[in-house]
């Protein structure tokens, strides 16, 4: 082993980041100095250090060639100045710190940040030279009188061994970005306004999210970290986009005609971007949909780009999509008792999946069923969505649905015809109301003081959906049922509230649909379906003790039933 070491430490000496001769570079740290170093999260925190430290013999920082960002942290012992600030990497590993390898240039008297673009064909260990130096322009030479000097090593990607980043961002509209992953995955959500970083907020709670600060004219980058040996890394692709710029244009996909149609006339050009392929641009006509030989199956990304103050630039978010792919995601509910119901087309082949405790339990054709009854356990985690066959290869199709039987179901809520919510449990519980408007969550508010809510921003035409959630495990986790109201908010649960008292009785409240039919379980067999139009009250005639009875309502909905109150349990 000694031996093995000390060949190892000889190699090491040989290479040309430590054979190298670099220039001498000081400063005088008496009054600022740099007091952090991060590259992609990894962060070494220093002191005044006389105006220069070697920090070479330290962990080298890892580039990885794909979203590699750099952030430097001043330091101040009274007063803070307006500092200026350099970056070099000597790519070529040549000893000299050249023009062309600055990766950095900043002024200010906080935090700056910059991307790192890594040339190809290189790989290795080499040094980073970062300054901070007051009254004069940062040069990676020779002395100079307030500020100071750090040189460190990177570890340059190898470009055969790279990999992707274990998590994808998708920017959308309204600047919503969604991620992949599951819920409850630890990660950090970083937005950064003008090169600045102005958020870092826990993501494990939300698979879709935005920043709400947004300025007309600023610059967004966003992106994921993850906490990973110690330090924070990026954790997926970075995406950007630009207020009253990259918004100027809508797009919209007709999937069966393969078109994309833009909200407005512009002059400029489309971009179609297929993975893994070739980009190509094409001159746009105003008012004129994008007519393309999409390829089934290929997945593509498309936006619209024209000349900004000179510079092309993006006028529209990017359309992300999948030849092939159904042109909006089915919508999958959970409904009360954990009954599973999608809206998917009826024709169309697809598949429930369902996933418990991270391992598939269950892929099962849906055979053209809106709805599944599947023996859920108390105490496991569910992740549930729908999947279909698209070139070749079976793609997730709906939303996802995460729920534990017994936590997700901990409160109930019912709707009043007021549209007012009213939840269970008690005043003081630690809870919060999520209201969610067309798919996007619009308002999180502290349900611990308040046994109900309505929310007046109300818009008819608009589908909303609201739950609970409550703290847990290291993020805000549902613990209530969903319920909808507004558009199309028939086609769901509940309809109806329906009741058992101590004798049995069930008790409805009012409506009048068209076969409206109570249903009665009993040990786990219907033993009787009764008209309700003409009762707002029944008892099963033959109930018996120590029997397991369940019961619901139905009515006849766009030509089939469907169950339209709870079930309740007695």
């Amino acid at each position: 082993m000694h031996k093995t070491l000390m060949a190892l430490g000889t190699c090491l000496a040989m290479s040309p980041v430590m054979a190298a001769t670099y220039c001498d570079s000081r400063g005088n740290s008496g009054s600022e100095w740099i007091a952090g170093v991060s590259v992609n999260g990894a962060t070494q925190s220093t002191g005044s250090d006389g105006g220069y430290l070697n920090a070479t013999g330290k962990t080298p920082f890892q580039l990885t060639g794909q979203g590699d960002r750099l952030e430097l942290r001043p330091g101040f012992r009274n007063a803070q100045y307006v500092e200026n600030w350099g970056a070099w990497i000597d790519f070529n590993q040549n000893g000299s710190f050249e023009a062309s390898e600055k990766v950095l240039v900043g002024q200010g008297s906080t935090a700056v940040s910059a991307p790192i673009t890594v040339p190809s064909g290189v790989a290795g260990t080499t040094r980073m030279r970062v300054q901070m130096r007051w009254g004069a322009a940062a040069q990676p030479c020779g002395s100079f009188g307030y500020g100071e000097t750090e040189d460190y090593l990177v570890k340059l990607p190898d470009g055969s061994a790279q990999s992707a980043f274990p998590y994808s961002l998708a920017l959308e509209p309204g600047f919503w970005v969604s991620r992949s992953g599951d819920l409850g995955d630890k990660l950090t959500l970083v937005v950064e306004q003008d090169g600045k970083r102005v958020l870092g907020r826990n993501a494990a709670g939300h698979l879709r999210d935005r920043y709400w600060n947004n300025a007309s004219g600023s610059r967004y980058r966003v992106w994921l970290e993850s906490y990973v040996d110690g330090g924070y890394k990026v954790a997926s692709n970075i995406v950007a986009y630009q207020p009253g710029v990259t918004d100027r244009v809508l797009l919209s996909r007709d999937a069966n005609q393969g078109s994309v149609s833009p909200s407005a006339a512009f002059q400029g050009s489309w971009v179609i971007a297929r993975q893994g392929g070739e980009t190509v641009r094409q001159p746009a006509q105003a008012g004129v949909p994008l007519q393309f030989a999409f390829t089934y199956g290929e997945r593509y990304q498309v936006w619209a780009e024209a000349s900004v103050n000179g510079k092309d630039e993006a006028i529209s978010v990017p359309l992300s999509f999948r030849e092939g792919f159904p042109s909006r995601y089915i919508d999958l509910e959970v409904e009360a008792d954990f009954l599973l119901r999608h809206d998917g087309p009826v024709g169309v082949p697809l598949n429930w999946v369902i996933r418990e405790d991270g391992v598939e339990v269950l892929r099962q054709p849906t055979a053209g069923a809106a709805q599944l009854r599947y023996p859920f356990q108390q105490g496991r985690t569910y992740k549930v969505w729908i999947e279909q066959a698209v070139g070749g290869e079976l793609v997730q199709v709906s939303d996802a649905e995460y729920f534990s039987p017994g936590f997700t179901d901990l409160y109930q809520l019912t709707i009043g015809d007021n549209r007012q919510i009213t939840r269970s449990g008690n005043l003081g519980d630690a809870l919060t109301w999520v209201i969610e408007e067309e798919g996007d969550v619009v308002l999180e508010r502290n349900a611990a003081n308040e046994l109900a809510y309505t929310h007046y921003r109300f818009d008819p035409a608009k589908g909303y959906r609201v739950w609970l959630t409550r703290f847990e495990n290291g993020y805000y986790q549902r613990v209530s049922n969903v319920v909808r109201y507004g558009r199309a908010a028939e086609a769901y649960l509940p309809l109806y509230q329906l009741t058992v008292d101590a004798n049995q009785i069930l008790t409805r409240t009012g409506g009048t649909h068209t076969m409206l039919t109570w249903v009665i379980e009993q040990n786990g067999s219907i033993v009787l379906e009764r008209l309700a139009e003409n009762e707002l009250s029944y008892r099963y005639y033959a109930y018996s003790a120590n029997t397991r009875y369940r019961s619901w309502l139905k009515a006849y909905i766009d030509g089939r039933y469907q169950r339209v109150s709870p079930v309740v349990s007695y």
